[in-house]
C-alpha cells in the first residue's frame, strides 16, 4: 500500500463531534479532524493507489460502481456532520497527498471559512422542484403534449386544418406561459421567506428517475427556526399548484451545497 493521502469532506468547526460517523471513502480508515485554529478539516486518509483522478473519471463500469459508492458516502459524511455543526462542503476528490499539504490549506482559507461557518452556523438549505405532470395530447383539459401522427387525424380542408393548428399553438403558449407564472409565484413566495435562494439547472428523466419533465429547479437557504413555516408555506403552494399540471417535490435539509464560496484548493 502506498503512503496514505487525505480526503477532505468540508471545514467545519473544530469541536464538531466525528465520534459515531464511522469510516470514510476508504472504509479502512475511519473520518477525523485536523485543526487549525477556529476551523477544522473533516477529513480521512485515503490509499492515493485507490482514490487517483483517472478512476474519479468513472470510465470503466467497475470505476462507475465504485464512483457511486464513493459519492454516496462522501455526501454521507457531509450530512452527518452538518447535523452536528456548521460546514463548508467540499467536492468529491479533494485530496491532498499530505497533511502538511491539508494543514496548509486550513491556514489559506482561514478567514473565508471562518465568515461562512459563521454566518451558516444556523441555517440549512432545502431543494424545491417542479415537475410537469406526464404530457399527453387533451387540449380540452389543458394538458400539453404532441399532436397525434397525421395519419390519425381525420381529413379536413386546407382552411380548417391551418385553423386547428394555429388554435393549438396558442393553446401551449398559454399553456406554457400559465407554467412559468405559476413558477415565478412559488419562486417569489419561498425565496421571500428565505435568507437567500439560488437557480439550479434542470435535470433529465435520466438523472431524475422520473417521467415528468422538470420545469423547475432551486435551492433556498433557511434559519433552521424559519423551518415550519417555510414548509408550511411550501405545503400550501404543492396544493395550487397541483390544479395547473405541476408537481411540486421538496427535499431537506441538506448541508449549504450550493451557497458556499469560492476557494482555491
Amino acid at each position: 500500500m502506498s503512503d496514505p493521502c487525505y480526503c477532505q469532506y468540508a471545514f467545519t468547526q473544530p469541536e464538531c463531534r466525528v465520534e459515531g460517523i464511522g469510516p470514510g471513502v476508504d472504509p479502512r480508515f475511519p473520518v477525523e479532524l485536523v485543526r487549525e485554529g477556529p476551523i477544522a478539516a473533516l477529513t480521512s486518509r485515503v490509499d492515493l493507489h485507490r482514490f487517483n483522478p483517472e478512476r474519479l473519471q468513472g470510465k470503466t463500469a467497475e470505476d462507475l460502481q465504485w464512483l457511486s459508492r464513493t459519492a454516496t458516502r462522501h455526501h454521507e459524511i457531509i450530512c452527518q456532520a452538518a447535523a452536528r455543526s456548521a460546514v463548508l462542503p467540499l467536492r468529491l476528490g479533494t485530496v491532498f497527498r499530505s497533511r502538511d499539504s491539508l494543514q496548509g490549506i486550513l491556514v489559506r482559507c482561514r478567514s473565508t471559512v471562518v465568515a461562512f461557518l459563521k454566518r451558516l452556523g444556523q441555517q440549512q438549505e432545502w431543494g424545491v422542484k417542479l415537475y410537469l405532470r406526464q404530457r399527453r395530447w387533451e387540449p380540452a383539459s389543458g394538458h400539453l403534449g404532441l399532436p397525434p401522427p397525421h395519419y390519425l387525424e381525420p381529413q379536413r380542408t386546407g382552411t380548417a386544418y391551418l385553423t386547428q393548428k394555429k388554435a393549438q399553438l396558442e393553446s401551449r403558449r398559454e399553456l406554457r406561459a400559465g407554467i412559468q407564472r405559476a413558477i415565478q409565484e412559488v419562486e417569489q413566495h419561498l425565496a421571500g421567506k428565505a435568507v437567500e435562494s439560488r437557480r439550479i439547472r434542470n435535470l433529465p428523466a435520466d438523472l431524475t428517475g422520473r417521467n415528468e419533465e422538470m420545469v423547475f429547479n432551486a435551492a433556498f437557504l433557511l434559519p433552521v427556526s424559519a423551518r415550519t413555516g417555510w414548509l408550511e408555506t411550501v405545503q400550501n403552494l404543492d396544493h395550487e399548484v397541483q390544479g395547473q399540471g405541476l408537481v411540486l417535490e421538496v427535499s431537506g435539509p441538506w448541508p449549504p451545497y450550493h451557497f458556499c464560496p469560492s476557494l482555491e484548493l
